[in-house]
Formats: C-alpha cells, sequence, structure tokens
C-alpha cells in the first residue's frame, strides 16, 4: 500500500479497472462494481455536485448515509471537487438536529434540513429510480438526476498528505489523507479481496477502501442484516478482513 493513498490518485487507478473492485451485499441483494464503473458512478456524482449544487473547493457536505456503495461513491465525489465531509448531528438516519454547519446535507432519512443549506435525498434501494416518497421543498432528488450527467469528471483538486477529508466541526483536529490512511491497520496484499461488515463507521470504511484499492484490490461490503456465512466468503475468495489501528475511532 502506498504511505499515503491520495482519493484522487486510487480513482485514477479505478478508472482503468474492469475487474470488481466493489461488492456490495444487501438486502435487496449483490451488487458488483467494476472499478471502471464506480469511478463513473463518482465522475457523475461530482459533475451533479458542481453544476446542479454549486460544490466547490471547501464546500462543506454532511453525508447522513450508511456504509453502502452508494456512500462511498458520495465520499470520493466529494474529495474530487474539494468538499470537506462533516459528520451527521447523530447516527445516520436518526434524530435530524443541526446541520453543523453544512452547505449540502446528503441523507438517506425522511428529514428536513433548514435553509441555508441544500438537501439531497438518496434513495438506497438497489433498484431505485428515483426518492420513494415527497420530496421537502428544495430538495434535488439524486437517483432521478444523476444518470443525466457525465462519466468522467475533468477538475479534480489537487490533494496532498495534508489535505483535509473530514471536519469535525467540533473540538477534534480535521482529518487529513494521512489520519484517515492511518486508521487502517493492515497492508492486504496485491489484488486481494478484503471483507468488510457495514455496521462500521463511514471513516472507517473510506479507510478501508483506499488500501485496498490502492493494490488493486477488491473490497466485499456486507450490510449487517446480511449474515457472512462460508459460502459467501468461499464464493467471493475472501482472503482477509478489514483490520484497523487500536485506536481507530
Amino acid at each position: 500500500m502506498d504511505q499515503h493513498p491520495l482519493p484522487t490518485a486510487v480513482l485514477s487507478r479505478l478508472r482503468e479497472a474492469t475487474s470488481p473492485r466493489l461488492v456490495w451485499y444487501g438486502p435487496d441483494g449483490r451488487i458488483e462494481l467494476s472499478g471502471r464503473v464506480f469511478d463513473n458512478w463518482v465522475a457523475k456524482t461530482a459533475n451533479l455536485l458542481v453544476e446542479e449544487l454549486d460544490a466547490e473547493a471547501g464546500t462543506r457536505v454532511q453525508l447522513d448515509l450508511p456504509v453502502h456503495w452508494k456512500s462511498l461513491v458520495w465520499a470520493l465525489a466529494c474529495w474530487q471537487v474539494g468538499a470537506v465531509l462533516v459528520p451527521p448531528p447523530a447516527p445516520p438516519g436518526t434524530d435530524p438536529g443541526p446541520a453543523s454547519g453544512a452547505d449540502l446535507v446528503v441523507t438517506s432519512a425522511e428529514r428536513e434540513v433548514a435553509p441555508p443549506a441544500v438537501q439531497v435525498a438518496v434513495a438506497l434501494g438497489a433498484l431505485a429510480l428515483r426518492w420513494p416518497a415527497p420530496l421537502p421543498a428544495g430538495a434535488v432528488d439524486y437517483a432521478a438526476e444523476v444518470r443525466s450527467y457525465g462519466d468522467y469528471f475533468a477538475d479534480a483538486v489537487a490533494q496532498d498528505a495534508s489535505t483535509v477529508l473530514f471536519d469535525s466541526a467540533g473540538p477534534a483536529d480535521p482529518l487529513t489523507v494521512a489520519g484517515l490512511n492511518r486508521l487502517y491497520a493492515a497492508v492486504p496484499e496485491p489484488a486481494g479481496v478484503v471483507l468488510l461488515g457495514a455496521d462500521t463507521s463511514l471513516t472507517r470504511a473510506l479507510a478501508a477502501a483506499l488500501a485496498v484499492w490502492s493494490v488493486d484490490g477488491t473490497l466485499i461490503v456486507v450490510h449487517p442484516e446480511v449474515p457472512i456465512t462460508q459460502s459467501l466468503l468461499d464464493g467471493e475468495r475472501v482472503g482477509a478482513r478489514a483490520a484497523f489501528a487500536p485506536d481507530a475511532g
């Protein structure tokens, strides 16, 4: 693994990969994304951020999403644009609370966001083509809009190890590229298959994803309601489970 794999560099690596890089097991089935397809989703989302939502470097985005293949897409898209992630005020999908000073609130929960923040509603269903309920005034329906945007994002913001990825909006220090990389303790074998349970934090999931993808591996992410059976492990040829530093939050 590179010492500090940069999100934009990892995306460039994924862009050339036609083999699986992310496999999601959810209550509604299995979804497999090649590196190229995952990068297409990130690019479409980044273009939506810039063209529809006026995002730019320094825009603050609250991801009120559980660990899911779409939340990984959103995080990488935000970082391509130069946006900074801020945490939700409570576990995803629970008490809406304040928006932590966010400019954009990306959520899979039925909640309303106080202006001037803009709400993006993300339906998590595998076949969802639109938000399944009435949208709050001014909200953007991600599933209905994202497919119309381009498959390539041309203006990725330059990054280095000190680039801030998460801002706690509190007393804790911002989390940089280097800090995120340090959360992941294990160095995966090149082109290995690593299992991650989705009952973890989005921060940890992103640390694992960057580590695995930087050596052309495949990340298997399993929803908490899906049992991790021996058949699943054998079928996906899982070689390791995601491991984190002892003090990782």
